[in-house]
């Protein structure tokens, strides 16, 4: 290993917040072919990369070998027992524990479909009955949600994981594909979930009694958006910062995403239904991944401001994009790794 990486063999119940964030490499080894295989396979240790600190780091993290887990833009992780029904919310730099009602219906432990997880506050508490804690199916038009600490039954859907199917029109789609898509992207922001499409915005609203509701706000992306290169793709991801909804839009030069020649931040301002540019991110750090988007204060975690740090999909590397310059720098985390590791984003909790 480099002189940077530290090697802990012995599992641990936490990560070390000092290294947030951190890249979590799922299939981070090598082979004697140059093939990679996952740390899942007969070997516990995983690799995290800390950004700030730009070192790598090896050990094991008991609570996640037991356990299915899914990340959140709010660092918790949604934790689901491979043995029982059990879930719970695990924040991996303190350790503290936040129950959530079993999964009876095995939506979580016994379905390898993607999905997203989201929840509807910044700040986190186990007795904050309005955070709602979301599941989104990204392979079909389902959706599964809790809330915490609900024993004063402020709510009836805290004691147990609701289920929601919906119509992707009501989702403002033409077409079902163009709806599971923007479901990629949704976001919270201020209790309420929000999704991208080319024309529009939609907005995702869990008031205390009846169904989810959808609606519709217009708003043309294609307007605020360079088009891509001939034979390129373009490709946005949502971040949520200090109330607001920004938009990263990346313009890549081909299908595969091998190179992006472009990137643009985006604010919306819902009073004139447009898409702004934005020029800075106010000292802030965006950290884009294909699971979801998020902002830090980047002074408070060791990051540049006005930086948009970005991962490719079946990519290893570290991007960095600078605002002000106008260019982008890439960090190798370390050449033990295989160069198409897939990664996870793991945020510090507030």
């Amino acid at each position: 290993m480099a002189a940077t990486d530290r090697e802990e063999a012995d599992a641990a119940s936490t990560l070390d917040r000092r290294h947030a964030p951190l890249l979590l490499f799922e299939n981070d080894g090598k082979t004697a072919d140059g093939t990679t295989h996952h740390a899942s396979d007969g070997d516990a240790t995983l690799s995290f990369y800390s950004i700030p600190s730009k070192q790598l780091l090896r050990r094991r993290v008991a609570e996640m070998e037991g356990h299915r887990y899914w990340t959140t833009p709010q660092g918790w992780l949604l934790m689901a027992s491979r043995t029982s029904p059990a879930t719970f919310l695990w924040d991996p730099f303190t350790g503290a524990r936040i129950s959530l009602p079993p999964d009876r219906d095995g939506f979580l432990r016994g379905d390898d479909r993607p999905k997203r997880c989201l929840l509807s506050s910044n700040r986190v508490a186990a007795a904050d009955q309005d955070c709602l804690v979301l599941v989104v199916d990204l392979a079909n038009t389902v959706l599964w949600y809790c809330r915490l600490g609900n024993a004063g039954g402020k709510h009836d859907d805290g004691s147990r994981w609701l289920k929601h199917e919906y119509e992707f029109a009501a989702a403002g789609g033409a077409a079902l594909d163009d709806v599971l898509w923007g479901m990629r992207s949704l976001t919270s922001v201020g209790g309420k979930f929000f999704m991208s499409l080319i024309d529009s915005v939609v907005t995702l609203d869990f008031s205390p009694a009846g169904a989810p509701l959808f609606a519709v706000i217009p708003a043309d992306m294609n307007a605020a958006r360079w088009r891509p290169p001939s034979g390129g793709v373009l490709t946005t991801e949502l971040v949520e910062s200090q109330g607001s909804l920004f938009c990263v839009s990346f313009s890549s030069s081909d299908l595969h995403m091998r190179f992006v020649a472009g990137i643009g931040v985006f604010k919306l301002d819902l009073a004139a239904q447009a898409w702004v540019r934005a020029e800075s991110l106010g000292g802030r750090a965006f950290l884009v991944h294909d699971e979801f988007g998020a902002s830090l204060d980047a002074e408070e975690v060791g990051l540049k401001g006005d930086c948009v740090y970005y991962c490719m999909p079946n990519d290893k590397g570290l991007y960095v994009h600078d605002m002000k310059r106008g260019t982008t720098a890439l960090r190798d985390p370390g050449s033990c790794l295989g160069d198409h590791c897939s990664t996870k984003l793991l945020m510090p909790t507030c």
